[in-house]
Parts: structure tokens; sequence; C-alpha cells
């Protein structure tokens, strides 16, 4: 019984087709005994097996030319004129003969070649570099050991040298890319020297596999920064790339047109029998290949010569970078004979028309859409919604930005209930059903709502955080006592008192003593208040003690001085919530969410004790709102603590200076794009943001509706202290306390003069009280000259 062997790497797409040879040819092999040979393999090429297969004559269906576990060489210097083989790939020398063309077309003389450096690993590249120098083209090759440890340092010398000579043209050949990575690397080094933002800068990289890479999917052109490049990335290909930018693996479209080719090959030498026998010819199944033709094949135009080698297929060239990617500007054939080169109208440097994006979105597209301060509003101006659309905001923006660059038409409408929905709710349940074709907002990408629909790539990162009321400022009339606690100014006012008692004490035992009680109680008052007094003591004990005395009140005053600043040049707010734990602890305010929103489908399956705590509350309070307007409206009214997205909450901070934003963000997650599961169009979408981030647009769109839109002057960085002028409220205990001694002193200044001034009448002749007088009298206008007349001795 006869069989068909899959080398290594098999291919799934042909298991189905090697099961029908299998039958086909185990009919054919009556009385051969089981899997003495095959009839057919498939793989890639290994010469070991090529030249057993030739001697027996079994055809060979080349699909590449990595060899056995990347050891074994291509055939760029294989000279043997095989007669089972048939190739799928193209060979390289023609691929490498484009390349030459590019250059001649362009009348470029002179370029710097990167390639790998083990001979088994470049011979592409050395045919490459030996036909360009056979064109009168100056090259400089580099030898690269793309594995080693090395390898970025040999490529900045490489591209460092390129640009201190000057030269505008590098090629980057690199025949086992997949696994050397050498393009990728080349292109890192190049973004570091700043040469992917030169215009005139070329790169043209020469992949045999046609796959590049670094050029196959959105990921790696992100982090590479091609979409920003202004340079010319420039490469030939056989397999041509979808409309929304995706590449098809090498190995998968050779195997596909290897399975088709077999199937056409097969059909091709049933036809051709002209009489059934058992006995199989691989010889005339070789010609059956060969004569197969396939105009449309995963790799091109497939047609073979007399030798199994591909002919009359056509490379195009494809820009890679920049507003134009994936832009065929070119296409070059080879007839066997002689290249036929053919340029766009416009050249390759350079072309102003657009890639069509037919097929890929509905003739409308309809956009489901939240009203949600600030990416879905409705214009308040009716004039303005006369003359224009009438809706406005940061999502209507970026609408706008994807409208032109992907050129679709759109129409607008503000989902059921104005709800996010789950799964067949709200915008979700419009894209589940079909009747939106897509969703953009405030929406975020949860696991539930990927589970049902597709996204987009991440527009804007965000979270939830809590809105609250702004708290009032609280003051008291005697403001200036609240720097010292209470249990302070007693130990001050009492250390005072303990000192007065001291002086006492020490001056008690004095002939001539000057601190009597009143006294020494005056003497620490002006101390404290750093007045001074009208003497000063004079034992050593009083005046150690006095030091003492001085020293405390200098770093009381000191210390008061200070916190008095800080305290009555900063708001003095009243508690507020500043965290989900405070939040969850706090009983007088009650919280809520959005109905049916991601953030309540997070707290309503929260498992920590906090989240469930809020949870709780929630829902004794009947914290559920239908909208971000109404919970906003609800904390501005007080008691209230709004839990949703941190961009519209910051929002609400900005447009509403009774509210601020608190608690740092949980629940990260990205706003997208939401569509059917699916799409043919959600490459196109990623490629479009990824652009748009890249330049800075998208940044742009969110200062213009959020730091642009503020109307609030908020210390954002300290939202609880922030400065304010001086006022009455802060100092009005000071004039009240000065007041009330003004007051003291004046009453009991006039009770003391009309008391004894009255006495006399009351018949009060004591001593004592004709002294008082006898002063109250001295502190009277005309006292001084008066006493100073007494005083004059009388001359004898």
């Amino acid at each position: 019984m006869r069989n068909v062997i899959l080398s290594k790497k098999g291919f799934i797409h042909c298991i189905y087709l090697f099961f029908i040879i299998y039958l086909f040819t185990a009919s054919l092999s009556q009385g051969t005994r089981a899997g003495t040979r095959p009839n057919l393999i498939i793989g890639p090429f290994y010469t070991n097996l090529a030249m057993m297969l030739e001697r027996e004559g079994i055809p060979y269906l080349v699909t590449d030319y990595k060899g056995f576990d990347w050891i074994d060489m291509s055939r760029v210097e294989d000279r043997v004129k095989w007669k089972t083989i048939v190739e799928i790939r193209p060979p390289a020398q023609e691929q490498n003969l484009a390349v030459v063309d590019l250059f001649s077309v362009n009348e470029w003389d002179s370029a710097v070649m990167v390639m790998p450096g083990q001979p088994r690993d470049n011979q592409e590249c050395q045919d490459l570099a030996s036909q360009l120098l056979n064109k009168q083209v100056s090259l400089i090759p580099y030898s690269v050991e793309a594995r080693s440890d090395k390898a970025e340092a040999m490529i900045k010398e490489i591209l460092r040298n390129a640009r201190l000579s000057r030269q505008r043209h590098i090629i980057v050949c690199s025949p086992r890319d997949e696994r050397d990575k050498l393009i990728e690397k080349v292109l890192k080094e190049a973004k570091l020297f700043d040469m992917l933002s030169k215009s005139k800068q070329y790169f043209i990289f020469v992949d045999p596999s046609s796959y590049l890479q670094p050029f196959a999917g959105a990921n790696q052109m992100y982090q590479l920064g091609l979409f920003s490049a202004q340079c010319q990335l420039l490469a030939f290909r056989y397999i041509r790339p979808s409309y929304d930018g995706t590449m098809q693996s090498a190995m998968e479209a050779a195997s596909i047109d290897a399975a088709r080719v077999t199937t056409l090959g097969l059909n091709r030498y049933i036809t051709d029998q002209e009489e059934i026998t058992s006995n199989f010819s691989d010889a005339r199944f070789i010609e059956a290949l060969k004569s197969v033709s396939l105009e449309n094949g995963k790799t091109g135009i497939i047609h073979f010569n007399a030798t199994g080698q591909r002919e009359g297929y056509t490379l195009d060239l494809y820009k890679h970078g920049g507003e134009d990617m994936y832009e065929r500007i070119a296409e070059w054939s080879f007839n066997g004979t002689s290249p036929d080169y053919r340029l766009n109208q416009t050249g390759i440097v350079k072309n102003s028309n657009k890639k069509p994006q037919i097929g890929i979105f509905p003739e409308l597209v309809k956009v489901v859409v939240v009203i949600e301060e600030p990416f879905v509003m409705t214009k308040s101006n009716s004039m303005e919604r006369d003359n224009e659309e009438e809706y406005e905001g940061f999502t209507i923006d970026l609408l706008k930005l994807l409208q032109s660059a992907l050129n679709f038409h759109y129409e607008i409408y503000v989902s059921p209930n104005n709800q996010y929905g789950a799964i067949w709710d709200g915008m979700v349940g419009e894209i589940k059903s079909g009747n939106a074709t897509l969703a953009m907002g405030a929406i975020s990408i949860t696991s539930q709502r990927e589970a049902a629909i597709d996204f987009s790539l991440g527009v804007l990162s965000t979270g939830v955080n809590i809105l609250v009321s702004m708290p009032a400022d609280h003051y008291t009339i005697f403001q200036f006592l609240k720097p010292f606690s209470l249990e302070l100014w007693m130990a001050i006012l009492g250390s005072s008192v303990v000192v007065s008692l001291v002086y006492f004490v020490l001056d008690y035992t004095r002939a001539e003593k000057k601190f009597t009680m009143k006294e020494t109680l005056w003497f620490s008052v002006g101390t404290l208040l750093k007045r001074g007094t009208d003497f000063s003591p004079r034992p050593i004990s009083q005046r150690v003690l006095t030091a003492g005395f001085g020293f405390f009140v200098l770093i009381t005053v000191a210390t008061y001085t200070a916190n008095m600043a800080a305290f009555l040049t900063t708001k003095n707010l009243g508690k507020t919530i500043t965290s989900f734990e405070s939040l969850s602890e706090n009983d007088d305010i009650s919280c809520g969410t959005v109905r049916n929103s991601a953030t309540m489908n997070f707290l309503s399956m929260g498992t920590k004790p906090v989240f469930k705590r809020l949870w709780e509350k929630i829902q004794e309070s009947d914290g559920l709102v239908s909208n971000s307007s109404e919970g906003r409206q609800r904390v501005a009214r007080g008691n209230y603590a709004f839990m949703f997205d941190y961009l519209i909450n910051a929002y609400s901070e900005g447009a509403e200076c009774d509210v601020k934003a608190v608690a740092s963000p949980i629940l990260i997650q990205e706003h997208g794009i939401g569509m059917a599961e699916g799409a043919p169009f959600k490459t196109s979408i990623n490629i479009e943001l990824l652009k748009l981030k890249e330049k800075g647009k998208i940044q742009g769109l969110k200062k213009k509706w959020w730091d642009d839109k503020r109307k609030c002057n908020i210390d954002v960085s300290n939202k609880k202290k922030s400065n304010v002028q001086f006022g009455i409220s802060h100092t009005a205990g000071v004039f009240i306390l000065g007041a009330f001694g003004i007051s003291c002193g004046v009453a009991f200044f006039l009770f003391k003069k009309f008391y004894l001034l009255a006495k006399p009448s009351s018949g009060n002749t004591d001593e004592e009280d004709e002294k008082e007088k006898k002063q109250l009298c001295d502190a009277s206008p005309g006292s001084v000259s008066r006493s100073s007349k007494h005083s004059i001795p009388t001359p004898v």
C-alpha cells in the first residue's frame, strides 16, 4: 500500500487532501507492501531528502527553503538541475532582481547593506550584493551576528557610519528573519538615531519569505513607532496584505497553495489517464503538477516552467510606515527573460491617493452612544444644531477623525434608556442585535462585554473614584486660640502663676522687696507677652529664674506664631470622604453608582469587605441612579457620594465647583469602541487609533474637553488645603479680646477714681485712703508741677 508523508511542520491545511491521495494511491497499489514508498512529499527543502527523492523519482513540492531546524542551506548556490522538485515560493534570485531594478529605475547609485554573518544564512544577501555591484551600485556590505549579544552594538556602529557618510539608502537583508529578527533590531536602533523621522531616508527590506515579521501586526508596528514614521520603509511582497493591514503567514499561504496545486495536479493526472491501471506513474504526476495554473493563489499568480520553478508571478512594492501604511506603490514581474517594472503615476516616493476601504464598512455606519459629559453631549445652541450635527464631545470629535481617515458615512443615535448595558441591553445589546455598527463613548472594556461583542484597542485609560460635595469652611470668632489645645493653654497659664509665686517667695525675705503679689503677676504677664517691666530682678536666683522663664516664653511664642500662620492661611475644611474605606465606615453619608454599569457589577460582585459594605449601603439607601448627571445632582444636595468613572467625575469636578473627586482610582480599565464579533474593520480602526495616539491627537482631544473646559480653579495636588484671603472671620476674636481689655481697663480706672474721690465725704479719714487719694491727685494734670514744687528744698 502506498502513502503520503508530511515532513516537519506538517501543514494542517493539507491533511484532508493527503488523506484523499492516500486512498487514491492505495487503490492503485495492489500487492505492494504497506509503507515502503510515498508518492508525494510536501514541506521545506532539505538537500539530503531532495537527493533521495530524486533518486527514487518521487515528487517533492517545496514550500520553503529554511531547511531542517534552520541548518540547511538555501538553493541560491544550488546548481543541480532537479527533475522531481516543484517550487511554490518564487526563487530568491529573481526577488533580488526586483530590488536591483528598483535602484535602476530611481537611479540610486549607492547603498549600505546589513545582512547575517553566517555564510549559510546570507546566501540570498550575497546574491543581491553581487547583482547590485554588476549594476554599478556602490555598495557597502556589513555582516552582523544577529543572534549574538553584540548585535545591537554592531548595528549602532553601522547606522552611525551611514549617518556620517550621509547614506540615504539602507538595505536590510534577512532571509531567516523569523528567527534572527534582524529587521526589528535595525528599526529599533534607527529610531534611536532619529532616522525614522527623515523623509529622504530609505530602508529597503529583503525577506524572501515575504512575511516581514515586524510589519505583520499592529502591536509590533506601534512599539516600533512605524505609524508615525516619515522615512520610506519599502519591501517587495508576493503575499498581499488585506485592506485592514493584516498579513497571512508565509508558511500558511504556501501550504494552502501547495494543497490546491496538489488537488489540481491530481485531477489533471486522472483526467489525462487514458485507461485505469494499477501502477502509479510518478513522472506523469510530476508533469501534472507542473502544468497546474492558479490565477488567485495566496502567494500570487502560480505558473511553473519545465524545471518546476515559478514564473509569471508579480511582486508588489509596499510602503510600511507613516500615513500610507501598506500602500502598494509599484509592481514587478519577470517573464523568464526580462523584467517588467511598472510604477504608479506618482512614482515610488509619494502618492497622494488614499487606499480605499471598499467592503470593510457598511454603506451607513450606525453609531450608538450614551449621553455622558464630556463624551457625548447635546448641543445647547439651537442655531448650532441646525447647521451642524446634533451632538458634540470627545467621542464625536474622535468619530470625525476616524471617519476622515477611513472614509465611511455614519449616523448617531442614543442607546435605549441611555444605558451602556452588559450583554443583551443598552449599547452592548444594540451591537449584539445588529442594530448598531459601532458603540462609542465612555464604555469600559470588561470581560463580560468582551464575551458578547468585540472591542477595539483602548482609547482612554480610566478607573473608578468617588465624587463628593465640597465641604464648607468652618471658622470661629476665637480662631486664634485653635493653634494650641485647651490643655496647653491651661499649662501655659499655670506656668505663669507658678513662676509668679516663686518670684514672690524669693523676694519675700528682702528688706527692699519689689516683687509683691501684684508686681510678680504683672512681671510674669509682661514677660509672657514680651512687653517687659519697669524693673528687673537683681538677686542671682531671680535672674536665673528670669532667664529660664524667658526661654520658655521664647519657644512658646515661636511655636504659636508658626502654627498660627499655617492655620490662618489655609482653609479649615470639615470632615470629608477621602477613600473607599472611609466611605464604607461613614454611616452618615449614603452612596451609589449608575444602574447596570460596570461599576455596579464590580461592587455587587466584590469580595473584599470594603466593597461588600459599600454595596450594602447602596442597597439600603437606594443609591442607584440612571446616569451620571443624576448622581452629580444628588452629590450637590449633600450627604451622598457617587462612585463612577474617574474621567466623568474629573469633568464634573471642573464644571461644578460644589463637588470634588476623591480617592485613588480602582478598577483600572480602558474605554474602547464596541463592534460585532469578527468585524472586518476592527484592525483598520485599531491601526488608526494607534496613529492618533502617536500623533498626540487623542491627548489633544482630552485636553480640549477636560482641561480647557475647567471652570473651577481647584488645587488638584492638595484639595484639602488651598490658600485663602484673610477676613474678619479669621481675627474677630482678637478684636473682641482687645476691646474687652480696653473696657476692663477703663471701667477699673473710672471705678477707682470716683470711688476714692467720693470716700472722704463719707467720713473715712484713714491714712491709707488719704495716701490713695494723694496718688490719684498726683496722677491728675498739674501734679508734676506741684510735686516738683514741693520737692524743692526750702532755703535755710
